[in-house]
């Protein structure tokens, strides 16, 4: 799966992902850090549509919609619509939601129009998965069919229950979780990389601490 070589290779060359010692939002230290924030230039963009393309592909995962989270979301999807018409030839429908609801104009929390036929879900991470819920939950009066979920990077860490968030997502909404890498897949890498060998150890005890 040469996606994933190629996405961890990008994601270390902009400094999406680094190594060393981070103190993340839910308190815990973490020997890895990961920001999409940073694939704001066409090329990268570019790149990361393609990778899903490739994923998207060896999954045989057949969509109309392309429906981005606010707020990271929004341009990996936006983007792999784009990607999609212009150099496949393929007609998707981009959606996208808003943080607050919207009072004034054309109102609601949601931009664009879902079309019949199947929705995918693009986001950059999922973690304990608690915003993905929220965000499935959100479109539930929206009646679609939702097959799968592509994020950039599964951390594999326990959700709620004593499974990974990507499992409990599956279980509870019946969808498929794919992603261009993973926690495993920086253990790969790392491990036949000796300018980051020295990471393994903290990121194995890392996910043994808190993977599912």
């Amino acid at each position: 799966m040469d996606y994933k070589k190629t996405f961890i290779e990008l994601a270390i060359k902009k400094n999406a992902l680094q190594f060393g010692n981070f103190k993340l939002k839910s308190e815990r230290i973490s020997p890895y850090f990961f920001n999409s924030g940073v694939f704001s230039d066409g090329e990268s963009l570019s790149i990361i549509s393609n990778l899903f393309i490739e994923l998207i592909k060896e999954k045989k995962i057949k969509f109309t919609n392309v429906f981005g989270p606010a707020y990271k979301g929004i341009s990996l999807a936006s983007a792999l619509s784009a990607f999609l018409a212009s150099n496949h030839k393929e007609e998707t429908y981009f959606i996208y939601d808003r943080k607050d609801q919207k009072l004034h104009g054309e109102r609601g929390d949601i931009v664009g129009t879902f079309q019949d036929g199947n929705t995918i879900i693009i986001d950059d991470v999922i973690t304990a998965g608690t915003a993905m819920k929220n965000t499935l939950i959100k479109l539930e009066k929206y009646n679609l069919n939702i097959n799968s979920l592509l994020v950039l990077l599964d951390r594999q860490e326990k959700g709620s229950e004593d499974l990974s968030a990507s499992d409990e997502i599956k279980k509870n909404f019946n969808i498929d979780v794919y992603s261009l890498i993973s926690i495993s897949d920086i253990i790969d890498f790392v491990t036949n990389t000796k300018e980051f060998e020295k990471f393994k150890s903290s990121i194995i005890e890392y996910k043994e601490k808190y993977g599912s």
